[in-house]
This record gives structure tokens, sequence and C-alpha cells, in this order.
């Protein structure tokens, strides 16, 4: 199960009462994105001209598309991926996660950080050759903080308290309740066409037809799509030039093994495979000669999460022995196939605010051992448990049913028996798990998974106000020193300054283990050797891939065939 990152807006200081957007949990159970199942009568061509393509792309994709919306791809990563390649944002995130302008050419927040203004580039056109103006952000930032809007919970609790206008044609202000640093990094979403859309009713965006043959300000223009493929190709538009390869195909499979044996046959040419594929798969696809392979991790992390409101794991000694007992780097061979990266810090590995010298919790069994007898947990002679007081140190460790869950947390299991806590496990479906346990706090331990998002902010997850009712800090840790930072760290505007709190909270967190940080999962991502200029980076979705496009070009390489 994977949870993600809630944003809070800029004047919560209090957790949502409302719990409408925990349901999304169950969607994104597995750790990816479930696909439409349904088709929405797409058109087998939406328009663009026939003449032969200098060199096609083509990529085999899991999932079939739904609604190429900005607005409505938080559930589907198809769509979000066509998505990627036909919109832009003001701006757009670097490999490492910091912000890049993009239709936005500046921006800069005033002294009491409540209004960021964006001075927009004078050369962008929408993809009909419409004029890109101030107006087209104004309006899609309205319809983000919509009701009536049928789009991401989570994007929209934060936009409902943002009022933009646009001063001139090229300058949009947007104003905030109180000072919200993240900010410029969810500004990245793709900005859509008002001469459009202005005419159809926000509750009907949906199921508008501009869905399947949407107008964007991207590097590509939808060329056809239908429910096996989507073509896009180079805009001549495109404010940065015209994209070296002249077209991209991404061809849509119902599974991972129907996708690998199109890579198999040489008709696609490329194919991102997630940590949960099978082994066969993996090799299957890398046997294929002329394939680069990219590997990259996922922002989303699996964590052990410890309530520490609750005895007791309310103990840091316990925590600290117990994040010392787990031998991370041995779930990840033997569970994951070596398909994951270490998550030691709450701050995603690899992005600007993660600090790469922060000493890991290594395992120390000893250690642990030591922790735990100077807590009070002594192990009586001939006993498997440890007890104080004349209680057992029992736990009950939650998941879903997921099988490598299931597995990790046997394997936990059998690691923290050997310091003498007795662990029960208890799979739960997920509904159950969310509902009844997770959200009321009513656990010792459970198998988990979050996504922080666009910006590594990690208030949402792990500040005491968010540790009641809707709130996302599942821990219930408080820590004083950790608020102070992270209120800090979310209103302080200059990078430099916001990089060293962050630096400050991960030792604090390390000190505190609030939960036990698992590990990333670890994408590959199979290129034909033809498609130069790729840069992978951090993958804060599937589509990120996709981040650096623009620069892709073509150098001629053998044919795609089996060894």
């Amino acid at each position: 199960m994977k949870s993600r990152g809630q944003i809070v807006p800029p004047s919560a200081r209090k957790p949502r009462s409302s719990t409408a957007g925990w349901p999304l949990l169950l969607v994104l159970a597995g750790g990816f994105v479930a696909v439409a199942t349904a088709w929405l009568a797409l058109s087998s061509s939406l328009g663009g001209e026939n003449n032969q393509s200098d060199y096609r792309y083509i990529e085999a994709v899991v999932g079939a598309p739904s609604r190429v919306n900005p607005l409505f791809v938080h559930l589907n990563d198809a769509d979000r991926d066509v998505a990627s390649l036909v919109f832009s944002g003001l701006t757009r995130l670097a490999a490492d996660g910091s912000v890049l302008p993009d239709l936005a050419e500046t921006w800069e927040t005033t002294p009491d950080g409540r209004t960021i203004t964006f001075h927009l580039r004078g050369d962008a056109r929408w993809q009909d050759g419409t004029s890109f103006t101030a107006a087209d952000v104004v309006f899609t930032y309205s319809l983000l903080g919509n009701p009536t809007v049928e789009g991401d919970p989570d994007q929209a609790a934060l936009w409902r308290n943002i009022t933009c206008t646009a001063p001139d044609e090229l300058t949009v202000a947007c104003k905030l309740p109180e000072p919200f640093a993240p900010f410029p990094a969810y500004a990245a979403i793709g900005i859509l066409p008002q001469h459009v859309l202005a005419a159809t009713e926000a509750s009907a965006l949906a199921t508008s037809p501009f869905n399947q043959n949407p107008i964007g300000t991207g590097p590509y223009k939808l060329a056809s799509l239908d429910s096996s493929h989507a073509l896009v190709r180079a805009s001549d538009k495109y404010y940065l030039g015209g994209p070296s390869l002249t077209e991209i195909e991404l061809r849509f499979f119902p599974d991972t093994s129907t996708a690998v044996a199109s890579v198999v046959r040489g008709e696609a040419k490329g194919i991102l495979l997630d940590a949960n594929v099978s082994a066969d798969d993996l090799d299957t696809v890398a046997s294929v000669n002329a394939l680069k392979r990219y590997e990259a991790i996922r922002t989303a992390y699996t964590i052990l999460y410890l309530n520490n409101s609750q005895p007791p794991l309310n103990d840091v000694l316990v925590r600290q022995a117990i994040a010392e007992t787990i031998d991370i780097d041995g779930l990840i061979d033997s569970v994951l196939g070596g398909r994951a990266a270490r998550a030691d810090s709450p701050i995603v590995t690899g992005t600007w605010a993660n600090n790469p010298d922060l000493e890991s919790n290594g395992r120390d069994v000893s250690d642990a051992r030591s922790r735990l007898e100077k807590a009070g947990w002594t192990l009586p002679d001939n006993a498997q448990v440890r007890t104080r007081n004349g209680v057992e140190l029992r736990l009950t460790l939650l998941t879903d049913r997921d099988s490598i869950r299931g597995r990790i947390s046997g394997e936990i299991a059998k690691e923290l028996a050997d310091v003498g806590i007795a662990v029960t496990l208890a799979p739960e479906e997920s509904t159950n798990l969310i509902r009844d346990f997770l959200i009321p706090r009513q656990y010792q331990a459970a198998l988990f998974g979050w996504d922080p998002g666009l910006d590594p902010d990690p208030y949402p997850a792990w500040h005491s106000s968010q540790a009641s009712d809707s709130g996302r800090n599942l821990a219930a840790y408080a820590d004083d020193k950790a608020d102070k930072l992270l209120e800090e760290a979310r209103v302080t505007a200059n990078l430099d300054q916001r990089q060293q709190l962050y630096y400050a909270f991960q030792a604090v967190f390390r000190e505190d283990v609030p939960s036990v940080l698992l590990y990333h999962p670890r994408d590959t991502y199979f290129v034909t050797d033809e498609v130069k200029g790729i840069q992978l980076g951090t993958l804060f979705s599937p589509s990120s891939r996709f981040r650096n496009v623009h620069d892709w070009h073509f150098e001629e390489s053998q044919n795609l065939r089996n060894h």
C-alpha cells in the first residue's frame, strides 16, 4: 500500500477533518497507479498530417488511456505519459527535483512569502497556433480548486486556498494565505487552453471531447489516439525548438508480459519496467540486442510505521533497537531481487534536499539487544521473548495482502525474534487497514508506503499537527525540534537555507527513529540505443522519464533483434 503525499494547504496547522482523500490509497495499492478499464469512445484518428516521419520511437506501455488532461491524470499512468508529452507547466522538475523554468521564464516571491509572481515566455504558442497568455494559467489554476471538477483531491486542497490573477498577458500573480515554499514545484502541472475550454462547464470537463483530442504547449502534438496506441508528432510551435525525434508512439498493452513480448519481437523499441516486474520478464528484455538499460529510483518508499503514541513503541530505545535489527540490504536482495535502493531518509535519495552525507542507522544486532536491556526489556533464562514488569515484548504487524509485503513482513518478524521481540503478522484488506487501523492510529506496527509528491516537504508525513484525524502522520510522531524545522522550511523561499533546514530535520529523524524507512523501488528503463540524450534522474512518476524528451535525438544503430 502506498499513500500519496498530501499537499497540506499553506494555512493548515491542523489536518483536514475530511477523509475524502484516503480512497485514493486503494487505487494505489501494489505500488503502482491503476489504469482505467473502460475506454471512453476514443476516435482512431485525431488529426495530424500523414507525412512520413524521419524517425518514430515506439515504446510499449502497460495500461490504456482514458482522459489525456492534466486535471485527471492522477489515477492513470497511461494518461499521464501522453499528457507529459503534450502539455507543459510554468515550471518543470530537474533530475534532482529542483525547480526549473518552463512556460515561466522567471518568478519571484514577495518578502512576506505570500505572493509569487511568474513572468511568462513571450514566444509560447498553443499547438493550434494561438498565443499562450497569463489568462490560460489563471483559467487552469481556477479549475484545480474547483469543487465541481473531478480532479485530484489533494491538489484541490492546495489550490482552493490560492488566488491567481493576470496583471498583464505575460504575468501571473498567485496570492497564498501563508508562505508556502513548495508552491513552484506544484506549478509544474500542465496548463490548459482557455480559448478551447472556456465554454465548457467545469463539471463537464471529465467527459469533454478535449480529453481525447487535447491541445497543449508541450513538445509533441497528439496525432492519433485509440485504445491500442497514442501517436504524437514533434510540435513546430514548441518554444524550445522542435524536438529531434519526429514521432513517438506509445503502444498500450493489458499486462507486462504482452508488452515485453512486443519488445522481443522488435515491434517496440523501449519499455519501462517497475520494481514489481518478474525476474523472467526483466531478463527477457535485458537479452534483447541494441537496448540500453537505465535505472532510476521512484520517490515513493516502503516504510515500517511504528506507532509512537502507544507502548512499547513510544520508547525511542525500542524504536532504535528495531531499526538496528532489520537487515534492509538483505531484504532488498532476497525479496526484491536487488530492484530497490535503501531509504535512509524521509527525503528522497538523489533529490536536492536529501543529505548524502547523513549516516544511516546500520544493522547492529548486538547494539539493538543492549538498547532493549537499557529500556528495561530483559530476556529471562530459557525464554525467547523479552519481558518488563511481567509484560512480554510483543508486537502486531499489519499490512495488506500483497505477496511481496507479506514476505517482507515475515522476514522482519524473524529478525525481531532474534533479539527477543515477538511479532504477530496480521494481513488486512486494504480498505480495513486504512479505515480501521491507520487513520485512527489503532495499531502498533504497519508495513505501508509513502509518496512525497513533487516537492520534498516532509510536513504532511511527520509534523505533529498531521498526527490525528485524516492527517498523514501515521506514526503519530511528535517532536518540537522537528516541528520547528519543518515549519521554517516550508516558508523559506531561499533554496540553500531550505536545504539546510531539511538537513537538520533528517538528523533529528535519524536520532528519533519515528519509523523504519526501508526502500525505494528501482525502475528499469530499456530504450533502443538509437535514441540518445536521455537523462532519467529521479522518477516522481513513471512519466518523469520524459522530463527532457525535447533533447532526445536519433543516431542510426543496428536494428533490434534477439541474441
